[in-house]
């Protein structure tokens, strides 16, 4: 398996922004000096979110602890295709973090494909650093999904990404997979501004002229809030 495993720390900024402002943020955005202009083509993300069988991510997450941990595992485009996926370890140490990413994969057209025998064979695969970083985080929560649009700005310091129709699937209680039954987290979309640790100034600037208050805001989190309420 590849793996990135040197920290690259950065900052992360999240903007939620209801569907009535959404053309103001674009604007400003794309007039900003910064010339944003298009990073990748737009795609679909998937992420299996998977924490402890009582959750204890989540509620790190929830009571706001500075030093936190996020497993999962994402690939792109066609849900029911994770032939090429990455198991990712998201660090976050005040507020920036950084992650560690090793190939994975899922056969989701196996017949007798379950998460127990999926999970325990791309955890067997891993290097003893990857097995190390995984510890206890073994059950899968959900699935997130949403459509990720790319920018970044003409210096090459600050990307950012617009993510709607934003999803979930839940996979708890559940053997194999649910990729057919979803719920909708909602009418806004997601402004996500990362920028290396070494432009965090750039990156403050930035801010300082956005139309919108940034906040905290995990899909994560806000996931199992949409399926609990269910």
């Amino acid at each position: 398996m590849n793996t990135d495993n040197t920290p690259n720390y950065r900052f992360e900024v999240k903007i939620p922004i209801p569907l009535n402002r959404l053309e103001e943020v674009r604007i400003w955005l794309m007039t900003h000096a910064l010339w944003f202009k298009p990073h990748f083509p737009d795609r679909d993300v998937n992420s299996l979110y998977l924490d402890t069988p009582h959750l204890k991510r989540y509620e790190e997450n929830l009571s706001g602890i500075s030093v936190r941990k996020k497993v999962r595992i994402r690939w792109y485009n066609q849900l029911d295709n994770a032939n090429k996926a990455r198991l990712e370890f998201k660090h976050r140490q005040g507020g920036k973090g950084y992650k560690v990413t090793f190939d994975t994969q899922f056969d989701f057209d196996d017949p007798e494909f379950s998460w127990t025998k999926a999970l325990k064979l791309s955890f067997d695969k891993l290097p003893e650093q990857g097995q190390l970083l995984w510890g206890v985080e073994h059950t899968p929560v959900l699935i997130c999904r949403y459509t990720r649009q790319y920018f970044i700005s003409n210096c090459q310091k600050i990307r950012a990404t617009f993510d709607r129709d934003i999803c979930v699937y839940d996979q708890r209680y559940k053997a194999d997979a649910n990729l057919h039954s979803s719920v909708p987290l909602g009418d806004y979309v997601l402004l996500e501004l990362k920028a290396d640790a070494e432009f965090e100034k750039e990156l403050s600037r930035l801010l300082a002229t956005c139309p919108l208050r940034q906040s905290r805001h995990s899909k994560y989190v806000n996931g199992i809030r949409q399926l609990m309420w269910q």
